[in-house]
């Protein structure tokens, strides 16, 4: 008896990228309706709340079906396509229901009244979005929100919609009106990204719950300058990467760490986890955010891992290449703004983890050694600790041995 080989349909949902992620962005499908694919083959791009990453596909066969498309929004665990065989039936589709269709619904039918609107907010479970400028506009002008047609994200009504609405009415002129636009100043709406609003939400809770303290110190790179002079043409010739200041910072926070457990560590209700391996964060700035892929057992690298490791992450964060595993676990952040000319700056701890070191240009200054004024290579470095965790001393102690280090720099090509 022959066996004939069985196919099923399978979903393709929305993944679950991170522990705090609740939805994802369809960025692009990189297949069509209709078109083959391979198991393990990119299918489409998704925006998370830190990154841009590919979906791959979970079967091969035809992408069947796509029922969400680019620029959506969606809940994990959403299904937003179907992978079958040609022929084969899909599963009862339902459908989702979003503000434009309201809209639609005015387009087709003309005025809504405010009964027929709310029914069909109870039948599509959403309420009519509304700016707050246009709500007090429409309130002084008398306008039905219900007979507004929103231009706005997720068919929000803004101020344009309501005055657009009253132009295409009768003229009522009311001297309210134009004292009102006249002091408001022009400005047009730019929605936040997934990224932007994950940025906003763990920075907003740090500051809110962590009591941070601030140590600051300036480090004289002199020395370290040189020796990154000496090793830049070895390290570029071995790896294809030009060792940087960032990558002498690394080195030397992952040894003083060593030395300080306690900056490696998290608080866990009233108990402090130490943790074992240290796994350093490196603030990455992009055009829409900000991310820290983390360089993972760090204190277990030289400098000639680091520097290559700490390129190749920095590279998949500007891609958007960034796997999960590449940017969460981190134990300890480092935010160098020196490359963007910055003086001195303090940094919000990234939850949860207990400090953040930031670190500004290196300059040449005036310094006094021995009596004497010479011209060293300086920069800053603040220190941001939870004060719950540390107390001052014990940050101090902790990063004058992260300037010592760097001060003796030739510490940092010993053999492990």
């Amino acid at each position: 008896m022959r066996e004939e080989l069985i196919h099923m349909v399978v979903e393709v949902i929305m993944p679950k990228m991170g522990e705090t992620a609740e939805k994802g962005k369809i960025v692009k499908w990189l297949k069509k309706e209709g078109e083959k694919v391979e198991k393990g083959e990119p299918l489409l791009e998704i925006e998370t709340e830190k990154t841009t990453i590919e979906v791959e596909a979970r079967a091969s066969g035809i992408l069947r079906k796509v029922l969400a498309k680019e620029g959506e929004e969606l809940p994990i665990a959403t299904v937003i396509a179907y992978i079958g065989e040609k022929d084969e039936p899909l599963p009862e589709q339902t459908v989702r229901v979003s503000q434009p269709s309201i809209t639609t619904a005015i387009k087709e039918t003309g005025e809504v009244t405010l009964e027929k609107r709310e029914k069909l907010e109870v039948k599509e479970g959403l309420k009519i979005k509304v700016s707050p400028l246009a709500k007090k506009i429409a309130e002084e002008k008398g306008v039905d929100l219900s007979k507004v047609i929103g231009t706005g994200p997720e068919g929000r009504i803004t101020k344009e919609d309501v005055l657009n609405y009253l132009a295409s009415k009768p003229p009522a002129p009311i001297v309210k009106e134009t004292v009102l636009e006249a002091a408001i100043p022009e400005f047009h709406i730019v929605p936040m990204s997934s990224m932007r609003r994950a940025i906003a939400k763990k920075m907003a809770e740090s500051k809110m719950h962590v009591p941070h303290f601030y140590v600051s110190m300036e480090i004289d790179m002199t020395e370290a300058a040189k020796m990154r002079e000496n090793l830049i043409q070895s390290f570029e010739a071995k790896t294809g990467v030009r060792l940087s200041f960032t990558h002498l910072i690394i080195k030397a926070v992952a040894m003083a760490l060593k030395e300080y457990p306690q900056l490696n560590s998290s608080l866990d209700g009233e108990n402090i986890k130490i943790w074992r391996d240290i796994n350093i964060g490196i603030a990455v700035s992009l055009d829409d955010g900000l991310i820290v892929p983390v360089l993972r057992g760090a204190d277990r690298m030289d400098l000639l891992q680091i520097s290559s490791e700490t390129e190749r992450l920095i590279t998949r964060a500007r891609e958007k290449k960034l796997r999960e595993e590449e940017y969460s676990g981190g134990t300890f952040t480092i935010s160098n703004m020196g490359p963007l000319g910055v003086e001195s700056f303090i940094a919000i701890i990234n939850i949860p983890e207990t400090a953040i070191l930031a670190t500004g240009k290196i300059s040449e200054k005036p310094v006094i050694q021995n009596g004497q004024i010479t011209i060293r290579k300086m920069m800053n470095a603040t220190l941001s600790a939870d004060h719950r965790i540390v107390d001052g001393s014990v940050a101090a102690k902790f990063l004058n041995r992260v300037k010592q280090i760097l001060e003796a720099p030739y510490n940092l090509i010993m053999p492990m």
